[in-house]
């Protein structure tokens, strides 16, 4: 099967600042996270983004936004088009600004005022786009993304899901593999997955549905043997990397580059 999304060659990234714990986070239960130990696991990150071969920018911290790392969020790539998001959080909108001349080589086109649209919530997958409508994602968001992308491919399918449980969508539901999604039990909707294998974690790794496939390579959270295992079973090569400082920060693996 065809994927939509071409072969990743670039990421880019932001180091997280000195005050990232004071983003927005609903995981306070888990504790406070410790930055050095977040900058060990970005750096791995990093790495390991750099050993698929990727060419990866990775920006300097900003302390003007707490959340700004989560670089995933702010823009929607997809082939030529940069999307540029305006968030349901009024707390991060404006994190895109230092990030467009980056993209200067993509065609961007901006959310318009009436939009909220966070890129946790938009999922690729092999042949259709899930955009989640959640507190950062509103159905004018969706609508403005959906045209958007058709003006790269028109007969592209892009979907809305409503859902709760979990901040993004992709929080609680990737794509592993071609056709099979991998989802945590506390994403809760009743859109039809029935085009998909669906491969539910058990509660203890719920934050291990935010799987993140790069090119042959799929990257996992560590610690979560079930993930891993199924990962291992339907993917070449499988990577596991410690997220535990960014969990806590209602982050995961795809939020911490913009991968084109």
């Amino acid at each position: 099967m065809t994927h939509l999304l071409p072969p990743f060659t670039r990421a880019l990234l932001r180091r997280p600042a000195a005050n990232f714990a004071h983003g927005i986070t609903a995981a306070a239960h888990l504790g406070a996270p410790d930055f050095d130990r977040a900058i060990r696991q970005y750096e791995s990150y990093v790495k390991a983004l750099e050993d698929c071969g990727l060419s990866v920018t990775a920006l300097g911290a900003d302390e003007h936004f707490p959340d700004g790392h989560f670089v995933e969020d702010p823009f929607v790539i997809f082939r030529d088009l940069a999307f540029h998001c305006r968030s349901g959080a009024s707390a991060r909108q404006g994190e895109g600004e230092s990030l467009k001349p980056h993209l200067s080589d993509l065609r961007l086109v901006e959310a318009p005022a009436e939009a909220r649209i966070d890129g946790g919530d938009v999922l690729f997958c092999a042949d259709r786009v899930l955009v989640g409508l959640s507190r950062r994602t509103n159905l004018a968001g969706y609508a403005a993304l959906r045209s958007a992308l058709r003006s790269v491919q028109t007969n592209i399918k892009v979907e809305a899901v409503h859902f709760s449980g979990v901040l993004h969508l992709k929080s609680g539901l990737t794509e592993l593999a071609p056709s099979l999604l991998i989802r945590g039990p506390a994403l809760k909707t009743d859109h039809d997955l029935s085009w998909a294998r669906v491969i539910t974690l058990p509660p203890e790794e719920g934050y291990a549905a935010d799987v993140m496939p790069v090119n042959g390579t799929v990257f996992v959270a560590a610690h979560c043997p079930v993930a891993f295992k199924a990962a291992s079973k339907y993917c070449d090569q499988v990577i596991a990397l410690d997220m535990s400082e960014f969990v806590k920060m209602d982050g995961g693996l795809t939020c911490l580059s913009l991968r084109y």
